[in-house]
């Protein structure tokens, strides 16, 4: 399979739906059409298109199309990306600033819900 010759990069924290929904748009078609013939998911799979757990070999696909590392493209589901952003979240709230800043947001939420 030869790379698509549009094949804009994922952005840091783009679902792989949304990641597909966009290359559908650089091609001028839609969604579920792009899915069928770029990926091979039958239009009536709607399952698939969300990218929950998605194949080996539909990331490999894709991979080929894009130029993306298959690793990368499987820590582009709405798992990782959440678990990421949470560790994320995490790390900064253990800092001074981070401390701060969640203590500036939280007194006021919860002297007003006391």
């Amino acid at each position: 399979m030869k790379r698509w010759p549009l094949h804009p990069q994922p952005t840091s924290y783009e679902t792989l739906e949304t990641y597909v929904r966009r290359l559908a748009e650089c091609y001028g078609v839609s969604y579920p059409c792009f899915c069928l013939h770029a990926l091979g998911i039958p239009i009536t799979d709607s399952e698939a298109r969300r990218f929950k757990e998605p194949s080996p070999e539909l990331l490999q696909r894709l991979s080929e199309g894009v130029g993306i590392p298959v690793d990368r493209l499987a820590k582009m589901t709405w798992q990782h990306i959440w678990t990421k952003l949470l560790e994320e979240v995490n790390q900064y709230a253990a800092t001074p600033e981070g401390k701060e800043a969640l203590e500036r947001i939280s007194t006021p939420w919860f002297s007003q819900n006391l």
